[in-house]
């Protein structure tokens, strides 16, 4: 079972174990006896020492909302001032990384459905974010990863970025290169 959900996490969140995305969030059903707190504690193990950190930020029903993300690039969101003004209309009022994570967890867990904001935690371009809010998720130019508004060209390269990665990670996992081997150091 844990190779299962070693490899779920490997096929989620590759660009951000490659160090070229912030951070990834997926969901897994409760482990068929395996506790989440054991899963992540196993992760973190590994990917700590790398500075990528797993978290679940939310549980519904029985199924865990993991956020796998870059210690380093968020701290740097939080130094952002045009992040800060964004994020501080959705009442996050502290930006250290630990004050961000804990007011997203409290967002997540009281949203019916995702909070607007979880693109910037995820990496996407904030006017891309914004116009999404702004637009209701309609009129944008393309689909990949995000939903595009602006820089189409750029945003197709970071898809094409993130398909490599995704099926390179994949087959060197599959060839039994372990989370720790996988995950790049920044």
């Amino acid at each position: 079972m844990d190779k299962n959900l070693d490899f779920c996490l490997v096929r989620q969140c590759a660009p951000t174990l490659a160090g070229v995305k912030l951070g990834n969030l997926f969901c897994v059903g409760s482990a068929e006896g395996v506790l989440i707190c054991n899963i992540l504690a196993r992760w973190n193990q590994a990917l700590n020492p790398k500075g990528v950190v797993a978290r679940v930020v939310a549980e519904r029903c029985g199924r865990y909302f993991i956020y796998v993300y870059r210690n380093s690039a968020l701290q740097n969101l939080g130094n952002s001032c045009e992040v800060r003004n964004f994020l501080k209309g959705f009442g996050y009022s502290c930006f250290d990384t630990e004050s961000l994570l804990n007011f997203f967890q409290h967002r997540m867990t009281r949203s019916v459905c995702f909070p607007h904001e979880v693109g910037v935690f995820l990496g996407y371009p904030l006017d891309d974010v914004k116009d999404f809010i702004s637009y209701g998720g309609k009129n944008y130019k393309m689909i990949g990863c995000w939903k595009v508004y602006n820089d189409v060209p750029n945003s197709m390269h970071i898809f094409e970025v993130y398909k490599k990665c995704r099926k390179i990670f994949n087959e060197r996992f599959e060839q039994g290169d372990s989370l720790t081997n996988l995950t790049v150091a920044c």
